[in-house]
C-alpha cells in the first residue's frame, strides 16, 4: 500500500497500477464480508485503494466512476465523524470529516484549467485531510479514549499520583499516558501547563475522582468529565462539588 504515496509526486503508469489494485484485492479477500469496529477502517480504505485502481485502469473514462468514489468518501467521513462522538472526542464543529470531504471535491471539481502551483496546493491539502483521517482515528480508536475521567497536571506533580493510584485494585484503574485528543486540543492544554501530563482513570465516579484530588494536595489541575464539547474543570471547583460539575457539562 505504501506505493500509493509516491502518485503525488509522478502520474502512475499501467504497471504499477495493476500490482497495486492486485495487493489491495489481496487484502479484501482475507475477510468474507465488510467488518465492523475497528477494523472498518483499515478494510474501507483498502476498497478506496482499489477502487481508485480500477478507475485509473481498466475502469477510466467510466460514467459512474466519480460519482460512486464520492459518496463511498462521503460515507466513510461520516463513519469517522460518528466514531469520534462514539469515543467522545471534541471536534469544534459538527461532522467535520464530511465538512473537509466536501471541500476537497469542490476544489477538485475547480480544477480545470488552474495553473500547476494550484494543483500543488491541492495535493498538499489532500495529504493534510489524509494525516486529520489518521490522527483522528488514532485518538478514537485508542484505549484512552474509553476512559472514564482524564485529570490534565503539571508533570512535575505526577509522583504524588503515581503513590496513590498504584495501590488502586479492582475496577478501578490509571495510567499517564500521552493527550488522546488531536493536535489542536494538546495544543491548548500546553497554554496553561507548561509540560501538561494525562492521567486517564476507569472504573471511578466524581466522588472518587474529588477524593484523589483531595489526597494528592495538587491545586493545579484540570478534570476532564469527557463531555463532547471538551471543556474541562478546575480542580478547584470539581472538588468543591463534584456530581454538580459532572451534571453541568
Amino acid at each position: 500500500m505504501t506505493e500509493a504515496i509516491h502518485w503525488g509526486e509522478a502520474v502512475p503508469d499501467a504497471r504499477a497500477i495493476a500490482r497495486l489494485e492486485s495487493l489491495a484485492a489481496e487484502a479484501i479477500a482475507l475477510v468474507d464480508e465488510t467488518p465492523a469496529g475497528e477494523l472498518y477502517y483499515p478494510y474501507q480504505a483498502t476498497t478506496f485503494v482499489s477502487g481508485v485502481c480500477w478507475g485509473l485502469g481498466e475502469g477510466v473514462g467510466h460514467p459512474k466512476f466519480l460519482g460512486r468514489l464520492w459518496e463511498d468518501a462521503l460515507r466513510y467521513a461520516g463513519h469517522v465523524d460518528w466514531q469520534l462522538r462514539q469515543s467522545r472526542i471534541p471536534t469544534g464543529t459538527q461532522d467535520p470529516f464530511q465538512a473537509l470531504e466536501r471541500t476537497l471535491w469542490l476544489r477538485h471539481a475547480r480544477l480545470s484549467g488552474s495553473e500547476d502551483e494550484t494543483y500543488r496546493e491541492l495535493t498538499a491539502f489532500s495529504r493534510e485531510v489524509a494525516g486529520e483521517y489518521i490522527d483522528a482515528l488514532r485518538c478514537a480508536l485508542s484505549e484512552a479514549a474509553t476512559a472514564d475521567f482524564i485529570l490534565v497536571l503539571d508533570a512535575a506533580d505526577k509522583p504524588r499520583f503515581e503513590g496513590i493510584v498504584e495501590k488502586w485494585t479492582g475496577a478501578q484503574r490509571a495510567r499517564f499516558d500521552e493527550c488522546v485528543y488531536p493536535g489542536r486540543m494538546a495544543d491548548a492544554d500546553r497554554t496553561f501547563f507548561e509540560s501538561p501530563a494525562f492521567l486517564y482513570l476507569w472504573g471511578v465516579d466524581e466522588t472518587e475522582v474529588a477524593a484523589l484530588l483531595r489526597e494528592a494536595g495538587v491545586s493545579r489541575v484540570h478534570v476532564d468529565v469527557r463531555a463532547q464539547d471538551g471543556s474541562v474543570i478546575v480542580g478547584e471547583a470539581f472538588v468543591a462539588d463534584p456530581v454538580k460539575s459532572v451534571t453541568s457539562w
